[in-house]
């Protein structure tokens, strides 16, 4: 596996011990933090309510950036495989996603609009996902990068107003959409600290809604369960999957390459669960679920994104530098998969439980720190993944509900 030499070699010279990881943490703050206080924004206190729900993708908009064509060009193989036929009514389940922190603003909260960046992250992550599913993806007025420092500090009022957003399109879905229909989450990063809430108040102490749940992926945002159990953590009633096919379950886990401590996979070191009220501490485990057992394909996968470019931001340069020093994989398609393939398993670093990713058909990923390959967490496989939801899908409809 190919990553950045001078990164690697520092990197993986840092201490693995609990006192080396506190330090780390505590340094991470001290340099988020600095930049909180420079932050312009309506205080959540003060904020305008929203007036309702803006949808980044429903299937009642003519386009949106859930609607993209499959069709995809396997560098390895050279293969191109055409787009599916695709039609709303065809579709017997809902998504509802929510996206992770992606927004370039300097604020405490994003404004409520549909910004490249996140129409952006929205086809690298959702799209994909419309063969199974109608997608229903709204805007929340996330805490954006440059605001994530005063939530971490403490400030509650920034999380709990995108939380309030969620909760309310979730609501109007059911309201005016959902008629009893299936649903599968499929979230990442700040979108599944949401997804984690929200399915932890509305749905796990629901019966009815429990059986309307297909599945769910939350990715990227330390799920817990108590220690060597399925449930016990986040969810009482609902939990992580364990076999192929399985429905009402939970697909979680988060990536990694080499068992570098990081903001992941350590529910002692999840300071944004704590700040949403999330469980978290020594007492719970991070959910870490094997995609290759739940699809029933061990075979190596690899990195499948649109082939468009990323709208220019954080999040763009963060891509950028996670294939250095190559550029991000592309074609003529609508969607590309990178020549590099890898398989991966569920290990505990040093208390870290996370998916690590071992290449067999090697291609440049170099880690993020503190963040491991987290950019990676969806697209790495992301066609194994829609498979999990196609068979849940299937599964789900075969049992009458």
């Amino acid at each position: 596996m190919k990553t950045g030499q001078a990164t690697s070699n520092c990197l993986r010279t840092r201490k693995s011990h609990v006192r080396a990881r506190r330090s780390l943490f505590i340094s991470l703050a001290t340099i988020l933090v600095a930049p909180a206080f420079a932050v312009s924004a309506t205080s959540p206190a003060t904020a305008e309510p929203n007036s309702g729900t803006q949808w980044l993708c429903t299937p009642d908009l003519t386009s949106d950036p859930c609607d993209l064509p499959s069709d995809t060009t396997d560098l390895l193989t050279g293969e191109v495989q055409p787009p599916k036929a695709d039609s709303a009514t065809d579709k017997p389940v809902d998504c509802f996603y929510l996206y992770p922190t992606v927004s370039n603003q300097v604020a405490l909260n994003a404004d409520p609009a549909a910004s490249p960046e996140v129409q952006s992250i929205a086809r690298f992550q959702a799209a994909r996902f419309s063969d199974v599913c109608r997608v229903f993806a709204p805007v929340y007025r996330q805490v954006p990068l440059l605001g994530l420092p005063a939530a971490l500090a403490g400030l509650d009022g920034p999380l709990e107003l995108a939380y309030g957003d969620v909760l309310a399109a979730w609501n109007d879905y059911l309201e005016n959409d959902n008629n009893g229909r299936g649903v599968i989450f499929v979230s990442h990063s700040q979108g599944t600290m949401m997804a984690r809430k929200l399915i932890r108040e509305q749905i796990d102490p629901n019966p009815q809604l429990r059986t309307q749940l297909v599945g769910a992926f939350l990715m990227g945002g330390n799920v817990t369960t108590a220690a060597g159990k399925t449930t016990g953590g986040d969810f009482a009633n609902i939990p992580l999957c364990t076999q192929q096919g399985e429905t009402g379950c939970i697909t979680a886990y988060s990536t990694e390459l080499i068992g570098l401590p990081s903001l992941f996979g350590n529910s002692s070191y999840d300071l944004l669960s704590t700040r949403m009220g999330l469980p978290n501490g020594p007492g719970f485990q991070v959910a870490c679920t094997d995609p290759a057992l739940l699809s029933g394909d061990p075979q190596p996968v690899g990195v499948t994104i649109p082939s468009a470019p990323y709208s220019f931001g954080i999040i763009s340069v963060l891509m950028d530098y996670t294939t250095l020093p190559e550029p991000l994989p592309t074609s003529t398609s609508s969607w590309t998969t990178s020549k590099g393939r890898g398989g991966g398993e569920c290990v505990d670093t040093n208390g870290f439980h996370r998916y690590r990713i071992e290449m067999t058909v090697p291609q440049p990923i170099n880690e993020l720190p503190l963040f491991d390959t987290h950019l990676l967490d969806l697209n790495f496989g992301l066609d194994r993944l829609v498979d999990i939801a196609a068979q849940q899908t299937h599964t789900w409809q075969t049992a009458g509900r």
